[in-house]
């Protein structure tokens, strides 16, 4: 095996030019696929699969219709009613009629067109007028435009396409405009998904040039590195792409990561490399040392880093099983690259290598060896306070929620974010939330029966007190507003034999309401965005009522885009913390076989499970709910702050193979490996710090507490973790030496 390997890194270093070749064609075929590369955001994607909750949403797909299909046009009413603005709203209508895009379309015209009635008109006239949804605002300065959208422009692509021709169209119409809808959220969501992209991108490069800059200060530190995770990004987007995955609402995010992820390697590699270069090797025989110090170890890292994210191959969501996967593909590939592509760089640039910075002026250096000296003095009280301060950070996860709602997903001074809860304000929400009523097989009673109708009529009173802002739409809220154009004061409901007359009357407007078969009813709502908690509640109330109220022989199910997106959020974040438990016990098992040493494994436990102690304890203190972004941090950073035990302890060992006892060898490993692991610390916070600037805040969190943790395990490792060696003696396989 280490014949094989130190032929592979001959080959390199005798043939680079052969090397980059090979690099380069690759890299062209990469990059010719990016181009067919697939944009998949259906919202489907972001259901848990084999879930109760997800089959009884897609049950009632198939059953009535799509939920998610509403479109808003919102604008400012007029302060006195004008027949110019009638007229100019009519033709408006007619255009939105022609683009064949919705298959119904309600406006201040059909409103209009009621008054306008007498009640001489037939019920078929009236009901073509019949208006489900609220066209003027609650405060009665907004009206709107609600259309339906067909289902075959419900994809991203036509959503998108939906949404510029509305804009368009409405650019001759001052009435300051407002869009709305889940449609139209889709899509700005998306819209504001590849803008982050594209907006992370050029400050991480920038973050990472200035960091490698100011530690290394030389050019070919800087370009390097930068150049390894470059590729990587690349190599994984023509992946994605030749596998026909693309990019999704969570892949999206892999190149970026991979710029910072990936970047670890090549500094480790770097310094180890200027060491040798120090001692006054030559750059072949300096690079033959340094890859072969490290490719154990940068292998076993990457392995590392890989499992944490192959955690998420547990996830119920498939788009999140792929975001791992893909990412664990790039460390690899990020491997490969830093092993092949700078060592043929190098050879190339020989001639202008410098050994960067002496140690002794080096301020890391010098605050790595205090370290150091003070760990290996006090061992046990580096121990004792490790434990407290732990303790006190982790008091914390007494607060950890995961009470959240789907639109704090976005900044609060986001376009979209403030138009929705403007919507919110003057119409009641967009979220769809849809109640289903299902009689059993024991019953023979009619889902139109009066019966039916009159157990419905009392839900929706029951309804409009519960959640008086929402809009609510039902058989009975539409059969009430009918009726009342030809009595004013209507009971409902009618005789059966009224009733009857009704169904008759408007054949074929219900089919929406009732299933194909007759066993089960909807009752369709527009809420505002709830909190997971208030919607458990709402759904609570709801089967309460119902089972109070009800005859046995009717049952109520919750669904709709909102409640079944809320439930996917808490199996997802249970599925999360299952699989960053496994990696945390692969990843304790493959230090331990490591080493050989069952010891090292269990110490190894320690100073990696505080960083994610301190993260969940961060949440708990700041009120940042746990959602499936902050989940996913977890097991990220689990594999990634691994990186820095495991470069410690492979660094250990060597200096007891050396023969050096356990105080000498806490202090080589602190003042060399310690350097690196420091420089990487700070140029991996730096990356995701830049993930601060997101629209979303749980990119964001996600930014945010990445940096967190991994500057807390560095911490971990250079103090924590010599001290346990020193407490707990280890006989490491091949050191001779206790």
């Amino acid at each position: 095996h280490l014949n094989i390997v130190n032929r592979i890194y001959s080959n390199i270093l005798d043939h680079p030019w052969k090397t980059l070749l090979s690099i380069g064609f690759l890299t062209i075929g990469f990059i010719l696929s990016i181009n067919t590369i697939k944009y998949d955001f259906a919202i489907e994607q972001l259901f848990a699969e084999g879930k109760a909750p997800v089959e009884e949403y897609f049950e009632f797909q198939r059953e009535f219709e799509r939920e998610d299909n509403i479109v808003m046009m919102i604008h400012r009413l007029p302060q006195k009613p004008r027949s110019s603005y009638l007229d100019s709203l009519s033709q408006l209508v007619t255009k939105l009629t022609n683009s064949n895009y919705f298959s119904q379309i309600f406006s201040m015209g059909d409103i209009s067109g009621i008054q306008g009635q007498d009640n001489g008109a037939s019920i078929n006239e009236t009901m073509g007028s019949i208006v489900p949804f609220r066209i003027v605002s609650n405060d009665s300065t907004r009206g709107s435009i609600w259309l339906t959208l067909r289902d075959r422009f419900n994809s991203h692509g036509h959503r998108a396409e939906m949404v510029r021709y509305l804009r368009e169209l409405t650019i001759s119409y001052d009435w300051d405009w407002v869009f709305s809808g889940v449609p139209v959220v889709r899509t700005t969501y998306v819209e504001y998904m590849i803008a982050d992209n594209l907006r992370f991108i050029p400050p991480v490069t920038l973050i990472l040039i200035l960091v490698l800059g100011f530690l290394f200060r030389h050019w070919l530190y800087v370009v390097l590195p930068i150049g390894t995770v470059a590729l990587t990004a690349c190599w994984i987007l023509g992946i994605m792409s030749l596998t026909g995955k693309g990019l999704n609402v969570m892949t999206y995010m892999v190149p970026t990561l991979l710029f910072i992820i990936g970047i670890s390697d090549s500094i480790h590699l770097l310094s180890r490399l200027n060491v040798y270069l120090g001692r006054g090797m030559d750059i072949r025989n300096a690079l033959v040392e340094a890859m072969d110090d490290m490719s154990k170890a940068l292998f076993l890292t990457s392995l590392t880093t890989a499992l944490g994210f192959l955690a998420l191959l547990l996830a119920s969501i498939a788009i999140v099983r792929e975001f791992g996967l893909f990412i664990a593909i790039g460390v690899f590939l990020a491997y490969i690259l830093t092993l092949s592509f700078i060592p043929a760089m190098l050879i190339i640039f020989k001639r202008r290598i410098p050994v960067v910075g002496s140690s002794e002026k080096n301020r890391r250096f010098y605050f790595l060896r205090k370290v150091g000296e003070l760990v290996t003095r006090r061992p046990k009280q580096t121990l004792v306070i490790s434990i407290f301060v732990t303790i006190l950070a982790g008091s914390g996860i007494l607060g950890l929620t995961t009470n959240s709602s789907l639109l704090t997903d976005l900044h609060p001074q986001s376009g979209l974010y403030t138009e929705l809860k403007s919507v919110e304000k003057w119409f009641g929400g967009v979220l769809p939330f849809e109640i289903i009523i299902t009689k059993d097989d024991t019953s023979y009673v009619s889902m139109r029966d009066s019966l039916v109708m009159s157990n419905l009529e009392g839900l929706d009173r029951y309804l409009s007190v519960l959640l008086p802002e929402a809009q609510w739409i039902s058989i009975p809220l539409i059969f009430k507003k009918l009726l009342s154009y030809f009595e004013n004061e209507a009971s409902f409901p009618p005789d059966q034999g009224t009733l009857d007359h009704l169904y008759l009357l408007t054949e074929g407007s219900f089919d929406s309401m009732i299933n194909f078969d007759e066993t089960k009813v909807r009752v369709s709502g527009i809420l505002p965005d709830l909190s997971s908690s208030d919607a458990i509640a709402l759904e609570n109330s709801i089967k309460e009522y119902v089972a109070v109220h009800f005859p046995d022989w009717l049952t109520v199910n919750i669904t709709g885009t909102m409640p079944v997106a809320l439930k996917t959020n808490g199996y997802l974040v249970m599925d999360l913390f299952s699989g960053f438990g496994l990696a945390f016990i692969a990843i304790s098992i493959i230090m331990g076989l490591m080493f050989l040493s069952k010891r090292i494994g269990l110490i190894s436990l320690l100073p990696n499970l505080i960083p994610i102690i301190f993260a969940a304890g961060f949440l708990g203190y700041a009120h940042i709910p746990l959602r499936p972004p902050t989940a996913i941090t977890f097991a990220v950073c689990l594999g990634i702050a691994v990186d820095d035990t495991l470069h410690f302890l492979f660094r250990f060992w060597q200096e007891r193979r050396k023969g050096c006892n356990p105080d000498t060898a806490i202090l080589n490993t602190i003042e060399t490996t310690g350097l690196a692991m420091l420089t990487s610390t700070m140029v991996l916070a730096a990356g995701f710090l830049v993930l601060i600037t997101s629209t979303f805040i749980p990119t964001a969190q996600f930014g945010l507490i990445s940096a967190f943790t991994l500057t807390v395990a560095f911490v971990t490792d250079i103090t924590l973790l010599p001290a346990l060696l020193l407490l707990v003696p280890n006989k490491f396989a091949g050191s001779g030496s206790q």
